[in-house]
């Protein structure tokens, strides 16, 4: 069975995907990709406009889908299902007259839970032991709200950061789409609603969000900075006027103390690698800074020498 699908999608994990559909015989009729933005070190979208160019399947690079793309869409006849992975924005799903399946989105989270912005940096960062990834069915109404597929689940351990939590959530993607397409093949492909009872919303993310805010408990901004590592903005303080990015860290030695004197922010230690910083509860060691000027990594105690330093 000679599947007739349309990609549309971008991002790292986009371009996962995309290949392991082609190394498997999988051409879509045409494919849409993400246009990232001009600050966004990685332009995926030229990886994957390269990949359609050798498959000769024709293509366009843009940020959102235009009545044109609709058209364009319209033009194809028989369509099974429209694969979404690493799209921003929305799709009208109305102004498409036929596609058997429908449009088959993939969101970072077990929905109902965490609808909308960033579910896998926001599950970091609330400390959730575990997240995964949804195959649903866009519809009209809320977003994230549609039935769904396929579900997998993907570990969070506590020493994961964003990344590593990211490289999961890709094979978890790989491997929802794959049992979708052998489902669909089977014609076993079913359908379940979201349970409306237990959605939880997550909202947008700015970089500002990445203000450290040392009143916080230890765990809390060791989660932040987890959840915001590279290659997302990262977490940050202040220290003598200037900027640093925080990209390693774990939990203090001396976290257990019962500081009855305590200064959120203050440090407390300085060693060879990291400086000790005290929280709202507990303590936090660094071990690893990016300064935001020049962008170099740096050991912190490079930076910060004496225990009568505050970090804001």
């Amino acid at each position: 069975m000679e599947l007739r699908i349309i990609f549309i999608g971008g991002t790292l994990r986009g371009y996962e995907l995309y290949n392991y559909l082609l190394l498997r015989g999988i051409k879509p009729l045409y494919s849409f990709f993400l246009k990232e933005d001009e600050h966004e070190e990685y332009k995926y979208s030229l990886m994957l406009s390269q990949k359609a160019s050798d498959f000769n399947i024709p293509f366009s690079v843009k940020k959102k889908l235009t009545e044109e793309d609709y058209k364009i869409i319209n033009g194809y006849e028989e369509i099974d299902f429209v694969i979404v992975c690493g799209w921003r924005t929305i799709i009208d799903i109305s102004q498409v007259k036929s596609v058997k399946v429908g449009f088959l989105a993939a969101h970072d989270s077990l929905l109902p839970k965490y609808r909308g912005f960033a579910p896998l940096n926001w599950a970091i960062i609330n400390g959730e032991t575990e997240t995964g990834v949804t195959i649903f069915k866009i519809n009209e109404g809320e977003v994230d709200s549609g039935s769904i597929a396929i579900q997998k689940k993907v570990s969070i351990l506590p020493q994961d950061y964003a990344f590593d939590v990211y490289q999961k959530i890709i094979q978890a993607t790989i491997e929802g789409y794959a049992e979708v397409i052998t489902k669909y093949k089977n014609n076993d492909l079913q359908f379940f609603p979201q349970k409306e009872s237990d959605a939880t919303y997550t909202c947008k993310r700015t970089p500002n969000d990445g203000k450290i805010e040392w009143h916080r408990s230890s765990w809390e901004i060791y989660n932040l900075i987890r959840g915001l590592a590279h290659p997302y903005p990262g977490a940050f303080f202040y220290y003598k006027n200037k900027q640093y990015f925080v990209r390693k860290a774990q939990i203090g030695g001396e976290n257990n103390k019962n500081f009855v004197g305590r200064i959120p922010g203050r440090v407390i230690r300085v060693g060879n690698s990291f400086i000790e910083v005290l929280c709202g509860k507990g303590s936090l060691m660094i071990t690893e800074i990016e300064d935001k000027d020049s962008q170099v990594i740096l050991k912190p105690s490079e930076i910060v020498k004496s225990i009568t330093d505050t970090l804001q």
